[in-house]
């Protein structure tokens, strides 16, 4: 009787319980915190000595504060070792948790080609049971290489978790800590030593971190995250990491400060912005990418929350800014400042899920920028003037510089300018020059006083875009050359809707335009999911021109007022929303 031996069971995968997103969270935690205590590090020997102060007891006192300062720089430098360590862990726990379900998925179909051998067996013929045995043999090779390869993902989890157990072992006490790293340089001080001085342009600033080692560029996130959050030239995820960090180090202080009663209202606004961004960046996290299902990425790429007296300056990324095929900027107008940028950063939201269920092969990102000084509250009056445009288009231009800078790879960019940002759009492109592929002007109340024609704008008439609802009241104060209210300009310059003045016109209606008794509904309908103008907007970011619905131009006939053919137009109701909600 001939014997057939088939092979062993492939052995059981280990369970393997771990949170590498937790895991990272942590290490951002502790990197925090090596902030915090590096800025003790530079406080005692900097604002700390009183200079006025003299005497024995001013002696003593900066004696007896000294070491409280070389003890925070060497915490901060072990904080920064173990934040780096962390990270680095969560990378390998999630390739471990990544080559587990490949393994587990490999288990399964040696199982199933197992029990099918089983079955066979009982039943083959005398003249293929070498055959057969064949087939056994090699499936035993294969069950052999599974189990070597699961055996060498196991002592590869144990040789991380022993080499992340010894990283925090030694360094648990004061004494460790004190003894490793009192005393040593700071290596982000000699490299921000390097850093090109306050007028060097976003290349300058990028060559500078590319030269860089990574070490070097870590202790600078570490140390100091304000120096390189808002500087143009700098990677995206490098920004949003810096960022992030002073971020979370603001509310920690900020929110302790609250608790204690002890807030002035400085920080009480600077408090207020902080929770908004920390607002918007939330919103993005709990929105699914239509195509993937995978949460939004997103990115701070600007964070300044005391700048314009208190208003902030932020700009928050859905997407990655660094790799995507198709980016946009939207800016918005009046009554925005740093508390708005939820708001704003729900709608590039809006817009980066249109884009990409509009066109998956395309990767996306959209910024909500509040980077300029807009309109708001006391200072609203500055809507009837270019001023607060004019300074606004300087940033902006400056935005698109450092996009450009870091993406030499030459992504589609698309400025979106909304209401009085359409007029900072429009000025940008005019008085300063934005190297982007199209410019769109939605509910514009006009582009600027040096915007006679689409073609000023620098991209091509063809690349300038217009959105405007026939009910927005915003967007009909434009001047629209033979009748302009009564000759009193209550516009920033031409209508960018009308014939004259050249631009592509899209269908931008609403299904619901005129309702409600706020004759302003219709003004803030623009990037609204399902909507006209939210359709089209998708497809002029995925560069899809010949899909954009135009519309008719506004005119103005010499016989009689300005007329908008949209108005008796019927509107429709576009899909826009993909997978996403």
């Amino acid at each position: 009787m001939t014997v057939i031996t088939l092979p062993a069971e492939p052995r059981t995968i280990p369970t393997l319980t771990c949170d590498p997103a937790g895991i990272e969270g942590f290490a951002a935690d502790l990197l925090t915190a090596s902030t915090q205590v590096d800025d003790l590090g530079t406080f005692v020997p900097g604002t700390a000595p009183i200079a006025d102060w003299t005497g024995d007891d001013a002696v003593s006192y900066h004696a007896a504060i000294r070491p409280l300062g070389e003890r925070a720089d060497a915490m901060s430098l072990a904080l920064r070792q173990i934040s780096r360590r962390t990270s680095t862990h969560a990378v390998e726990m999630q390739g471990f948790v990544d080559s587990r379900v490949e393994l587990t998925s490999r288990r399964g179909s040696l199982i199933g080609e197992l029990n099918g051998l089983r079955l066979s067996a009982p039943m083959v013929p005398a003249d293929q049971v070498a055959d057969f045995q064949d087939d056994c043999d090699r499936l035993g090779v294969q069950i052999g290489v599974f189990d070597e390869d699961v055996a060498t993902l196991v002592e590869a989890i144990a040789a991380e978790e022993s080499e992340m157990v010894a990283a925090f072992e030694g360094l648990q006490t004061l004494r460790q800590v004190t003894q490793r790293y009192q005393g040593v340089a700071d290596p982000a001080d000699a490299a921000l030593a390097r850093k090109p001085g306050p007028g060097a342009g976003p290349d300058a600033v990028r060559q500078w971190w590319e030269s860089l080692s990574e070490s070097e560029q870590f202790a600078i996130l570490a140390a100091s995250p304000g120096s390189i959050g808002n500087l143009d030239g700098i990677p995206a995820g490098v920004r949003d990491q810096a960022n992030t960090t002073a971020l979370e180090r603001d509310l920690a202080m900020l929110e302790l400060l609250e608790s204690r009663g002890q807030l002035t209202g400085d920080e009480r606004d600077h408090l207020n912005n902080a929770r908004a961004t920390r607002d918007a960046i939330q919103r993005v996290a709990d929105r699914d990418d239509p195509v993937t299902g995978e949460p939004v990425q997103s990115q701070l790429y600007i964070y300044d929350p005391t700048a314009f007296d208190g208003d902030g300056r932020v700009a928050v990324v859905a997407g990655d800014l660094d790799t995507a095929d198709n980016i946009a900027v939207i800016t918005p107008g009046l009554t925005n400042d740093a508390t708005k940028i939820p708001g704003n950063t729900s709608s590039a939201l809006n817009l980066y899920e249109a884009a990409r269920a509009d066109d998956p092969s395309q990767s996306t990102a959209v910024m909500a920028w509040m980077g300029y000084d807009a309109p708001d509250d006391w200072d609203s009056g500055g809507v009837a003037f270019e001023s607060m445009a004019e300074n606004g288009g300087e940033r902006l231009a400056d935005t698109f510089d450092g996009i450009n800078a870091i993406r030499t790879d030459d992504p589609h960019l698309v400025a979106v300018g909304h209401s009085y940002g359409s007029t900072t759009t429009g000025t940008a492109a005019t008085d300063e020059g934005l190297d982007v592929g199209d410019v769109v002007l939605l509910g514009s109340p006009g582009p600027g006083d040096s915007a006679e024609h689409a073609s000023d704008l620098g991209v091509g008439e063809d690349h300038v875009w217009v959105g405007s609802n026939s009910r927005d009241p915003v967007a009909d104060l434009g001047d629209k050359g033979w009748v302009n209210k009564g000759n009193i300009e209550l516009g920033l310059g031409r209508d960018p809707a009308e014939d004259d003045f050249g631009a592509n016109r899209f269908e931008a209606e609403a299904v619901d335009r005129g309702e409600g008794l706020n004759p302003l509904n219709d003004h803030s309908k623009y990037f609204d999911h399902d909507s006209e103008s939210l359709d089209n907007l998708a497809q002029i970011l995925n560069g899809d021109y010949d899909e954009v619905e135009l519309a008719e131009h506004k005119y103005d006939p010499w016989y009689s007022g300005p007329v908008d053919p949209e108005w008796d137009r019927t509107p429709e109701t576009e899909s826009t929303r993909g997978g996403g909600q």
